[in-house]
C-alpha cells in the first residue's frame, strides 16, 4: 500500500475542514473517518461531512463554532457543537482518490491552541 493510502485509511475522527479528500474526477469532500476498507478489493466506506445543505453563512458559522472551542475533545462531537452538520458515507476505491490535503496548519485543533484557526488574523492582533 502506498503512503497516501496507508495515512487515509488509519484516520480516526476527524472535525469538519480538516482532511480533504480530492477525487481523480475533481470533486472533493471532508473525511469524518473511515468505515470500513478491504484491501484484497482496495475498496472501502469514509464517512465525511455532508456540507451541501449548509449556506455560505453556514458554514461561516461552522467555522465559528470550531474557533470558539477550547479543546480537541470538544470538537469530537461536531454535530453538537453545530447541530446542522450531517454525515455521508462515501464508497470508493482506493485508485479513485487523487491525494488528500491535511489542513494541519490552520484546522488540525491541539491542545495548546485556543483557536482551531478560523479567525481572521487581522482581526485578531
Amino acid at each position: 500500500m502506498n503512503l497516501v493510502d496507508q495515512w487515509l485509511w488509519d484516520i480516526g475522527n476527524v472535525p469538519p475542514l480538516v482532511v480533504e479528500l480530492v477525487l481523480k474526477d475533481g470533486q472533493s469532500f471532508y473525511a469524518q473517518s473511515v468505515l470500513q476498507r478491504d484491501d484484497d478489493s482496495r475498496t472501502g466506506v469514509i464517512r465525511i461531512w455532508d456540507l451541501r445543505a449548509l449556506s455560505s453563512q453556514d458554514i461561516e458559522d461552522l467555522k465559528t463554532a470550531l474557533s470558539s472551542s477550547t479543546s480537541r475533545k470538544e470538537r469530537e462531537d461536531a454535530v453538537a457543537l453545530f447541530p446542522k452538520l450531517d454525515y455521508a458515507n462515501l464508497h470508493l476505491h482506493f485508485d479513485d482518490v487523487a491525494y488528500c490535503i491535511e489542513w494541519h496548519d490552520r484546522f488540525w485543533p491541539t491542545e495548546e491552541r485556543r483557536s482551531a484557526g478560523f479567525r481572521d488574523e487581522k482581526s485578531t492582533g
